[in-house]
């Protein structure tokens, strides 16, 4: 019994690892998703599967399959509608793009283009689902458009300034075409006697109009005159015939990118649509109620949403990725969105083991550059946030169901988040906007607070009573610490800035457990760990770590425990994390970790670190005490953005 007794003490004075969840995000090999939409609310009923970078869709007329083009994996998806189950992929060989299918459904005709960006249409059998006769073009594709009777291909490529061509849709030979005709795009009229071409004229200064094609003659029978200030791109026909949308993007600094709306029957701009601030509009479709036209909004990634009678927009849909072209079913009923983001949050249990993925949108993968996303966990661990640094957005999800349920735009390239004490608040780095934006958690509404200097924010960090708000901003173009960084403090009442501190390439921030001090460190020829007193301003201590080196900054991650004894830095260069002692302010251990550890985030119960690694296909668990790595967490890409919350 004595023996038992001891073996009971000993097992009990064990340290025992709270059961934790990791969220983490990692990119950038997922396959793209196909998201499903019902038309009568624009709501997510659905998604799937298609290769990676998917760009365009077409569906059959019968609605059984749609064809989904890949420009990353060079491939046509072909998916059956009635499981949205991927039944066959198309080798084509060039990054696809645009896509139009005949109207009896027998072919499918690809646009696509090489690295030499020489343009390639291809003609696929539907019965077949096998690439039949290729036409080379020189110059990049503009989207394409099929006659009503299926006997002519209409597109723009760029060569002699723009060429219009008709192509014969059978033998895939040019009949036809307008040399100096540079467009991006092509409308058609419903009879298909006429060809809308949104155009740049040659000329000092430049200018822009639509082109009127006779089809027939292929000549040019008038012109429409736009506006000098907006550089006119994708067109689209109303369902009843009688408008010509086209959408424009800032050509002239300090205006805004909006949608010209054109009787056709008289030639005359009728009327404009302005789109949200920083819009980038693309493809214009209308939805079969004839009430609601939809135009991808590339920069923010999402849809927005235009009541035709009102000539306004109404509504935003928020999509993980960005979106290119957009497809409705036959019968109107369903809408395909493709390419809702290439990265996924993988949840991980507190085995290591990856229990669930969903998908988000893109941030890239620059090793050059490792600083492409961070992720944060809500208060009570019921939501998810993660920062998607080429979608401009941020994907939230719901811890229980594992799914995403919005994405809501920030800004431009965000990088660090963070979550306010009560949760009621998301607060995001804008690294390319050099601005911070407030994000309401239950409404998705934005407060957008400008910086009062230039520079690139990079990460971000909340005192304990939700008061402050830290964020670094490095140097607006990486010069080796010639400028100045900065650290500017938020009030989160006021939304204001309320200091600012210089600080050398600053590049992680962190906030003591008790709030007094605040941990940022800088990069330039080696990491730097700056202490500052947070009712003062003042830096009290700074500790040199080491690594770097000519090549510029390395450090990305920092993370205090909640004990406050400790602080955890990255060094990207060293593949290491250094351990800090917070009371001596010393660098008590050097950890070998992964590759090109990143991102790093404690426990709750302050026992682990997690690291992220922008290269390696895995993560690091480093034991607080130890200071070594003692598990590997299998992703299989490069993770970013890690939040941890207790079960």
């Amino acid at each position: 019994m004595r023996l038992l007794r001891v073996s009971l003490f000993a097992l009990l004075s064990i340290p025992v690892q709270a059961a934790v969840t990791a969220y983490i995000s990692n990119c950038c090999n997922a396959s793209s998703v196909v998201g499903v939409f019902n038309t009568t609310n624009l709501s997510k009923t659905a998604q799937f599967p298609a290769g990676n970078g998917a760009f365009d869709a077409v569906f059959t007329p019968d609605g059984l399959y749609v064809y989904i083009s890949n420009y990353v994996s060079q491939t046509v998806s072909v998916v059956q509608t009635s499981t949205w189950t991927p039944v066959a992929t198309i080798a084509v060989g060039y990054a696809v793009q645009w896509m139009a299918m005949s109207p009896d459904g027998t072919k499918v005709y690809v646009g696509s283009f090489d690295a030499a960006n020489s343009t390639h249409l291809v003609s696929i059998s539907t019965a077949t689902n096998t690439v039949q006769k290729t036409l080379s073009l020189n110059g990049f594709q503009s989207a394409m458009v099929i006659s009503p009777d299926g006997k002519r291909l209409y597109l723009n490529y760029q060569a002699n300034n723009g060429t219009l061509i008709a192509v014969d849709t059978q033998s895939l030979t040019v009949l036809g075409m307008i040399p100096s005709l540079s467009g991006i795009s092509v409308a058609l009229s419903h009879d298909g006697k006429l060809a809308y071409v949104p155009r740049v004229n040659s000329g000092t200064p430049l200018t822009f109009s639509v082109a009127i094609v006779d089809t027939s003659t292929m000549t040019i029978v008038n012109s429409i005159a736009l506006s000098s200030q907006l550089s006119p791109q994708m067109a689209a026909i109303s369902p009843d015939g009688t408008m010509l949308y086209v959408a424009e993007t800032p050509y002239v600094a300090g205006t805004s990118s909006s949608i010209v709306v054109i009787q056709t029957s008289t030639n005359k701009i009728a009327g404009t649509i302005a789109l949200p601030a920083k819009a980038q509009p693309g493809f214009i479709v209308f939805l079969p109620n004839g009430v609601h036209a939809l135009v991808t909004d590339f920069t923010r990634s999402g849809i927005d949403v235009i009541n035709v009678a009102q000539n306004k927009v109404v509504a935003t849909v928020g999509t993980s990725g960005t979106v290119n072209g957009l497809a409705i079913s036959p019968n109107g009923a369903t809408l395909l969105v493709p390419n809702e983001g290439n990265s996924q949050a993988a949840v991980v249990d507190t085995s290591g083991n990856v229990t669930a993925r969903a998908s988000i949108g893109s941030m890239g993968n620059s090793a050059s550059f490792p600083r492409n996303g961070a992720a944060a966990v809500s208060p009570d661990g019921t939501r998810a946030y993660f920062t998607n640094l080429f979608s401009n957005n941020i994907s939230v999800m719901d811890t229980a169901s594992k799914t995403v349920i919005a994405n809501v735009y920030t800004g431009s390239e965000p990088l660090g988040i963070v979550l306010s004490p009560d949760g009621s608040r998301a607060y995001v780095a804008n690294s390319f906007d050099n601005t911070m934006a407030v994000v309401n958690t239950t409404t998705f509404a934005i407060t957008t607070i400008a910086m009062p200097k230039s520079g690139y924010p990079t990460s971000i960090a909340i005192t304990p009573d939700g008061r402050h708000v830290y964020m670094t901003v490095d140097n607006i173009v990486p010069d080796f610490g010639s400028s100045p960084g900065f650290v500017f403090v938020v009030d989160t009442t006021s939304n204001a800035v309320v200091q600012t501190v210089l600080a050398p390439y600053p590049m992680g921030v962190a906030i003591s457990a008790d709030g007094s001090k605040a941990y940022i460190v800088s990069e330039y020829s080696g990491s730097t760990l700056h202490t500052m007193s947070t009712s003062t301003y003042k830096y009290t201590a700074a500790l040199p770590l080491g690594g770097g080196g000519a090549l510029g900054p390395t450090s990305a991650g920092i993370a205090v425990t909640p004990d406050g004894k400790n602080i955890f830095v990255d060094d990207s260069s060293g593949s290491v994390v250094w351990k800090i002692d917070t009371a001596t302010n010393t660098l008590v251990k050097t950890i070998p970790a992964g590759t090109v550890p990143g991102q790093l985030a404690v426990t709750p119960d302050g026992t682990q670190v997690y690291a992220a690694d922008y290269q390696n296909t895995s993560a690091s668990v480093i034991d607080v005490v130890s200071g070594s790595v003692v598990k590997a967490i299998p992703l299989g890409s490069p993770s970013y953005g890690v939040a941890l919350a207790a079960n």
